[in-house]
């Protein structure tokens, strides 16, 4: 039987010892839609015992799908969906950008750190949050009460996702436009400030491409759902994950640089 999570009370944080499972699907194979489907149904079921209500947090760098995903993962498994973001502009009664605008990112840090506390609370969830959620220490307490998943994908996807969506919205992309080589470049330069804070998380899955065009996507979000659920499931059967996901945070446990 499928290793149960204890979830944790509020108050309360677990380790789990980073563990990098990122999953370079380069190329996905093209399953028939019922095919997925049933798929996700079955692994869906057994996602949800092996979980025993405890809440998926999603991380990653922007451009990640972490929303849609997210959306999608909660559907399956019968869960409540959050987006951090989409939280904090309904209790400010304001959009992100401008809260960047007047308070600053740091401003903006505080009541994400906020908002995740109080969403940390409830079971049964599935949590999106902003990219940069990471760097803050005080997030990992919150973070700690579900499992952590966070997605990843080359600069080159991201950038083209990022740009279609116009990131004229994404306040850290201000200054370089839609220009979607600087927007790369940009990533890129923040994935290397993140590796190590991402690299906390429960469960890593690599974003598909296509070998041959590099920035094309290589699967669809029902074929994506359900190889993340299956990476989710096979984590907690991991051996001994059922103790250190019941165990208190260690030294080493968590990096976070610059917090």
């Amino acid at each position: 039987a499928p290793a149960r999570l204890t979830v944790p009370t509020r108050a309360r944080t677990r380790a789990l010892p980073a563990r990098t499972r990122a999953l370079p699907a380069r190329r996905a194979r093209v399953a028939p839609r019922a095919y997925a489907d049933g798929a996700a149904e079955e692994v869906a079921e057994e996602v949800k015992e092996a979980l025993d209500g405890s809440s998926l947090f999603l991380v990653g760098m922007m451009g990640t799908g972490k929303s849609s995903v997210g959306k999608k993962l909660a559907a399956s498994l019968g869960y409540s969906f959050f987006d951090t973001d989409e939280v904090i502009e309904q209790v400010t009664k304001t959009t992100i950008p401008t809260i960047f605008a007047e308070s600053g990112e740091d401003g903006f840090r505080e009541i994400e750190t906020q908002v995740l506390a109080e969403i940390a609370a409830y079971k049964k969830c599935v949590v999106a949050t902003g990219g940069g959620i990471v760097k803050k220490k005080a997030n990992w307490m919150h973070l700690r009460n579900g499992v952590v998943l966070c997605l990843t994908g080359t600069p080159t996807l991201l950038a083209g996702r990022i740009t279609r969506d116009g990131a004229e919205t994404r306040p850290l992309f201000k200054d370089v436009g839609n220009d979607v080589d600087a927007i790369a470049g940009k990533i890129e330069e923040m994935m290397k400030e993140r590796e190590p804070m991402y690299a906390n998380a429960d469960v890593q899955v690599r974003l598909a491409e296509v070998d041959d065009a590099p920035g094309t996507e290589g699967e669809t979000l029902d074929e994506l759902n359900v190889r993340i659920m299956r990476c989710v499931r096979k984590r907690i059967e991991d051996d001994d994950t059922k103790d250190r996901l019941r165990s208190e945070p260690k030294p080493g446990d968590i990096t976070i640089t610059g917090a």
